[in-house]
């Protein structure tokens, strides 16, 4: 969240009362503030640079302070990108920071938050647009799009789909008709229709929605062979189910509920509980171990699991995964009796090489690209790697960058330069 909250901010403004002999001043110039419009709520370390929404990143300001405050980093982030240009290998002009914009209207609003008005949203918007062709709900969590916390939207507009219909951008309005037309479109076009294609830029509804407007439907395989007689690639027979799933237990030794995916050509978990209730009964069918009940695992029980399991190899695992694909007790139970899986690993000395950050600042990020750069490591080719070489994901990423690769483009050249 962009914006502090008014606990936050409450109790900046009582720090500064006690700080100041009960009157509000600015933190850098010393100026008495007298009402709270003349109040700023500044983050100490610029946002756009990582730095979180907490008490401790916030200071009061005033006007003429956070103008000031801005310009600098303003310059900051214009230098920032002059260097990104350098390196890139382009041309980069030599007229300072006087950078020219085609909307100067943009740059005289102070994007402060606490002085934001729908004169100065509209305009942050209806600049966007005209740049972009269109506005998504993702585009307000973009810190570099510049745009204001999407509260504004629903503030000023109430929803999403009556921001857009202001702004004259297409919004289809679905029930059972548009929702028929579209998917008959693309299908005609592309010759069948999966959920990973169901996307607003493909012209079509969300998976949720089709199952809102077509509730008589399981799911998009029966609807698409009900309503276009396509063929779907699985359609499970008991008789079926239990013929592969027998193969794999065969193979594997037992059956679980993470197995149950199409790459292990197994039917999910609702084919399993359709037709024998639970999966404990279809374990006893196929042949394979029966899974332990969560409720009926104790804290003794682990106990006894991690003595057998690390009597003969080591406690030092690559990532959580290599952990949990060893380890007979499913993760479940571990945050049932542990409160957290740090604690789990704290306790039997366990260490995971590669642990996945809730949260990462652009700093932060920079720096790993960096030292994974310096390593002698190439560019991951697919984002869904970059977990799995303990990087940061893509998501996260992108909370800075307009394209994940964009940073280990930058920092490669930059290393090659150094060099």
């Amino acid at each position: 969240m962009r914006d502090f909250t008014d606990s936050i901010k409450f109790s900046v403004v009582r720090d500064n009362l006690e700080k100041n002999n009960g009157r509000i001043c600015c933190e850098i110039c010393g100026k008495e503030l007298k009402s709270i419009n003349e109040c700023h709520f500044d983050h100490i370390e610029a946002y756009a640079k990582g730095g979180k929404s907490i008490k401790t990143n916030c200071q009061i300001l005033c006007s003429d302070c956070n103008l000031k405050k801005n310009d600098k980093e303003l310059a900051d982030f214009l230098l920032d990108e002059k260097a990104k240009k350098f390196l890139e290998g382009n041309i980069i002009d030599e007229d300072g920071l006087n950078i020219k914009k085609e909307n100067d209207s943009l740059n005289n609003i102070n994007i402060e938050l606490e002085e934001m008005t729908k004169e100065k949203f509209d305009i942050m918007v209806s600049s966007f647009i005209a740049d972009k062709g269109n506005i998504t709900k993702v585009d307000f969590n973009r810190v570099y799009n510049n745009l204001p916390p999407i509260k504004y939207v629903y503030k000023y507009y109430g929803d999403f789909s009556s921001l857009k219909q202001e702004f004259n951008l297409k919004q289809i309005v679905w029930n059972r008709e548009t929702i028929k037309e579209a998917l008959e479109n693309y299908v005609k076009i592309h010759g069948d229709i999966f959920q990973k294609d169901l996307k607003t830029c493909n012209g079509l509804p969300s998976y949720p929605c089709i199952i809102k407007y077509y509730p008589e439907y399981e799911g998009l395989n029966e609807l698409k062979n009900n309503l276009f007689n396509l063929k779907i690639r699985n359609q499970w027979t008991k008789e079926k189910v239990i013929d592969e799933a027998k193969r794999f237990v065969q193979k594997n030794g037992k059956i679980t509920l993470k197995d149950l995916t199409l790459k292990n050509n197994l039917p999910t978990a609702r084919v399993i509980y359709k037709y024998f209730g639970t999966m404990e009964n279809f374990q006893k069918l196929v042949g394979s171990q029966i899974s332990k009940k969560n409720e009926l695992i104790t804290i003794s029980d682990i106990d006894k699991y991690v003595e057998e399991l690390f009597q003969a190899r080591d406690r030092i695992f690559n990532t959580r995964k290599d952990l949990l694909d060893v380890f007979p007790v499913s993760e479940s139970v571990i945050y049932k009796n542990f409160g957290t899986f740090d604690l789990f690993c704290e306790k039997y000395n366990i260490v995971i090489k590669k642990k996945k950050k809730a949260k990462f600042t652009k700093q932060e990020i920079d720096d790993i690209i960096l030292a994974y750069i310096k390593g002698g490591n190439s560019i991951p080719k697919v984002a869904k790697d970059l977990v799995k070489l303990g990087l940061p994901s893509r998501d996260v990423i992108m909370r800075y960058y307009k394209d994940w690769h964009e940073p280990f483009i930058l920092y490669s050249k930059l290393y090659e330069k150094i060099n």
